[in-house]
């Protein structure tokens, strides 16, 4: 039995994570995980307690240490993630983190030095990663790989908000981009919206560009030469969390993950250089780690 703990009872993904960890009818879906315990406000933790019969509730993100085999950060604030799972992973435990990974370059190269260091595992990143539309692009593109000419991707957006603003949501579209087309960005043109409820963006990959628009509903397009475009709404369903879950799993008793330490935070650099175009009103590069 692999002992988990989730910090971040803020963050809806917690509560849905907890509720199928530990349910109340005891029927688990995954078996050899037991959730032991969860983190973070006292209201917040009244409400995952609702649907969930983990019966350790705390404030104390440390409170866990040398009591569990792995930890699921979910707070909605990315500066804290690293904060947060460093003394856990420092303790030889593996790690699932949810987006934005980190709200730096720096934090995310830590992340990566210390999980190396550790020799423990690392995953994580956003939903929309494992959502089928984005897997059927992902296939397609792959499927047609030297004759795609470029792509648009849209998703929603929060720009004004208490967990980092910009970073809090942006991983969404982000990776719906880096999962579908590959993690070969090379810079990034940006700006706001002229009415200021979105943003637009250019990802220049080596032999094409990927069109953003940071503002609208789930999509992704892929353009493959001349006439041919192929859409798809990526619409996520109420059991949106169960590809994560699934490789939570696969990490603990498994030893797989899909993807290294650079790729997981590989997003990150992503934003970073977005944001960083976003203010300077320049084409970016992506920083490297």
């Amino acid at each position: 039995m692999y002992k988990i703990a989730i910090i971040g009872s803020e963050n809806s993904h917690c509560g849905h994570f907890a509720a199928t960890l530990a349910p109340k009818n005891g029927e688990k879906l995954f078996p050899e995980l037991e959730l032991i315990g969860v983190c973070g406000d006292d209201a917040s933790n009244e409400a995952v307690a609702k649907n969930c019969a983990c019966e350790w509730y705390t404030n104390d993100p440390k409170a866990f240490l040398g009591k569990v085999d792995c930890v699921m950060v979910t707070s909605r604030h990315g500066g804290v993630h690293l904060e947060y799972a460093k003394p856990y992973i420092e303790a030889g435990c593996d790690v699932w983190i949810d987006k934005p990974i980190t709200a730096s370059v720096e934090d995310a190269r830590e992340m990566v030095r210390l999980v190396k260091e550790k020799g423990v595992l690392l995953c994580g990143g956003s939903s929309l990663a494992g959502a089928e539309g984005t897997v059927k692009m992902k296939e397609y593109v792959a499927a047609n790989a030297g004759k795609i000419s470029g792509g648009h991707v849209t998703a929603p957006i929060n720009l004004v908000n208490e967990y980092g603003n910009f970073w809090f949501y942006s991983q969404h579209l982000v990776q719906m981009i880096t999962e579908t087309f590959g993690q070969n960005v090379q810079s990034v043109e940006a700006k706001m919206s002229t009415n200021g409820a979105g943003v637009h963006a250019i990802y220049h990959y080596p032999e094409f560009d990927v069109t953003a628009f940071f503002g609208a509903g789930y999509s992704i397009t892929v353009y493959n030469g001349g006439y041919g475009a192929v859409s798809e709404v990526v619409n996520l369903g109420g059991d949106y969390f169960m590809p994560e879950l699934r490789e939570t799993n696969d990490m603990l008793t498994k030893r797989h993950v899909r993807q290294t330490p650079e790729e997981v935070v590989y997003p990150v650099l992503v934003l970073d250089a977005t944001i960083r175009a976003i203010e300077s009103g320049r084409t970016e590069e992506l920083q490297a780690l």
